[in-house]
């Protein structure tokens, strides 16, 4: 009997979610997936009255992330971009809300893709706990939780690790502020999958099962025993799921930086990728059924 829930981002198949992408719902469902991530950067385009009841009829769970852009930072230079960051999250939080969802993930802490001119100081971290601080506080009221996602060096400035995280989150000091962990920025920035897994394990809302080149799981340098090994022994019976590309959009092309063809399709990857997964889970859930 499985007890991990199996995701899948809808960047697995389009770069812009809309109510003319509102089909990948079904898809995941047909795939076999327990839940469909809906992507909030283009938050204005997100219908999240249609979401709902179209998951609703295709028997599907949500959870939504985003990256927030350099208009989103919370970390930002000035006051008023820092607080336009939090009333993004905040309209994030709202939309995840409306959806039935109640996890929320991301890059929530700083823009992607910032690069500053030196190490960062405590006054980033700061800045970071603050918005998100008011975020949560929010959330907590519409009964979402955020989650953090450590994301690698050349994408984000501030939280590369787990420990990063897990500081982060303890600055925050907010009971529905959780951790999101991703494979393929901790075969870049961990020095094991093992021990971040366990470590944040009991905070654990999301975790991206991703390989080292965003491909199908099982075919790189990811170490999955590590990962599904730390996730057993927690008898963690949340959330997990693929970020995988192989259809890649134009509009996603410079964000994955994939040039090469991973899979011979998203649907051969997503459906390879889930069989391995859950063979994973049988041999390391065993002994905790």
């Amino acid at each position: 009997m499985e007890k991990l829930k199996y995701a899948v981002h809808a960047y697995a198949w389009t770069g812009s979610w809309s109510n003319k992408t509102l089909n990948l719902i079904d898809r995941a469902k047909k795939l076999g997936f327990d839940y469909i991530e809906i992507p909030l950067m283009e938050i204005d385009l997100v219908d999240a009255v249609k979401i709902k009841r179209h998951a609703e009829d295709a028997g599907i769970a949500l959870l939504t992330s985003t990256a927030c852009s350099m208009e989103d930072d919370i970390t930002g230079e000035s006051a008023t971009a820092r607080k336009k960051g939090v009333i993004y999250l905040k309209k994030c939080v709202k939309a995840t809300a409306e959806m039935g969802a109640t996890v929320f993930t991301g890059v929530v802490y700083s823009a992607i893709g910032r690069k500053i001119g030196s190490m960062p100081d405590e006054k980033y971290w700061e800045r970071s706990a603050a918005g998100l601080k008011e975020a949560a506080k929010y959330a907590r009221d519409l009964g979402v939780t955020i989650g953090l996602e450590p994301i690698n060096r050349y994408e984000s400035f501030l939280v590369n690790t787990c420990d990063q995280a897990l500081k982060l989150r303890k600055m925050i000091d907010e009971p529905n502020i959780a951790i999101h962990l991703d494979a393929y920025h901790m075969n870049i920035e961990e020095t094991d999958f093992y021990n971040p897994t366990k470590k944040a394990a009991p905070c654990l809302c999301h975790y991206h099962l991703s390989e080292s080149h965003r491909g199908i799981p099982g075919t790189g340098t990811v170490d999955w025993k590590g990962i599904y090994k730390a996730l057993g022994e927690a008898n963690y019976t949340g959330v997990v799921g693929m970020e995988s590309f192989a259809e890649v959009s134009k509009a996603m092309q410079s964000a994955t930086c994939i040039w090469r063809q991973l899979a011979p399709s998203s649907n051969e990857l997503l459906t390879e990728g889930l069989r391995f997964l859950k063979t994973l889970e049988k041999k390391y859930y065993k002994k905790r059924q």
